[in-house]
């Protein structure tokens, strides 16, 4: 991993844990991962073992729904996740991040979540798209990851 990269990391790790409201107030918290697509092409392969950071999601939902994601790529985002029966989709926006660099952009997500099993956990899987504006131009990356969520 280049400098960049740490430094990116870092600051995405800083700005998760000090800008997070207390967990009390999350209906859930979930870690996801998988590999995101980066430049033109497809989906880059996972890493084995998974030890990359790009390949990492954190999600923070609250009681009405509202969803903070944090990756290094596509971004961080902030919008609304709508739900019907273990099918979620999501719609908001926030920075994007790429290979061209940082930008302004929006995204979609689709999903499944599981029931609940051992109380509190629920297994998830997502395809999240991102159309943003880099300095370069327009990007387009997504990212399709499989996790597993804590409910409060």
């Amino acid at each position: 991993m280049n400098d960049k990269a740490k430094v990116l990391t870092s600051i995405l790790v800083a700005f998760t844990l000090l800008g997070m409201p207390s967990p009390l107030w999350a209906a859930r918290i979930s870690l996801m991962l998988g590999p995101p697509s980066l430049g033109q092409g497809g989906a880059n392969p996972i890493s084995i073992p998974p030890i990359d950071p790009i390949e990492y999601q954190f999600s923070y939902i609250t009681d009405d729904n509202r969803e903070f994601m944090v990756s290094v790529i596509p971004g961080l985002f902030y919008g609304q996740r709508f739900t019907l029966d273990t099918i979620t989709i999501g719609l908001g926006a926030g920075l994007v991040i790429s290979t061209a660099g940082v930008g302004l952009g929006v995204y979609q997500s689709v999903g499944w979540d599981s029931r609940l099993f051992w109380k509190h956990y629920r297994a998830s899987a997502e395809y999240r798209q991102v159309i943003g504006y880099t300095a370069v131009g327009a990007e387009f990356p997504y990212a399709i990851r499989i996790g597993v969520g804590y409910e409060f």
